[in-house]
């Protein structure tokens, strides 16, 4: 009889680990889901329009020399690869709109992910970067 009651007993505590897990499992997807439906990308065109909302933060990820190259207006740098992007990203509104772009997409993509996991509600990355603003006429600053 003790030994069906052990064996009883570690059945019903590996359902529990499991459910546990799984639960822990669905709370991760659902953050994953959130931090997706954060986060959009959009194109120049999208951007350019977004741009003359009073509302819109405009984010540019690149480094300090990128930035002063040239770029979007009213824009303000924070490099995605330079130490304290986390940090610095933390000071920003959550619930702000921000436009969020890179010389091509991919730093801007990885910035806008991290924002949405980090509680941004509404993140949207530049595809194309501010290459494709340019390639589509759009003005930069210097």
């Amino acid at each position: 009889m003790k030994k069906v009651t052990f064996v009883l007993m570690g059945a019903l505590m590996m359902l529990a680990c499991n459910s546990g897990n799984s639960q822990s499992e669905n709370a991760s997807a659902d953050k994953v889901e959130v931090a997706q439906a954060a986060r959009q990308d959009i194109t120049v065109e999208e951007a350019q329009r977004m741009m003359g909302d009073s509302e819109v933060t405009v984010l540019d990820v690149r480094t300090a020399n990128e930035f002063a190259g040239g770029h979007l207006a009213n824009a303000i740098n924070i490099d995605v690869n330079a130490p304290g992007f986390k940090e610095k990203i933390a000071e920003l509104s959550t619930s702000g709109k921000y436009v969020v772009y890179c010389h091509s997409g991919k730093r801007s993509a990885r910035s806008a992910d991290m924002m949405a996991k980090e509680g941004f509600t509404s993140v949207y990355n530049v595809l194309g970067g501010i290459s494709q603003w340019k390639a589509s006429g759009y003005d930069v600053e210097m």
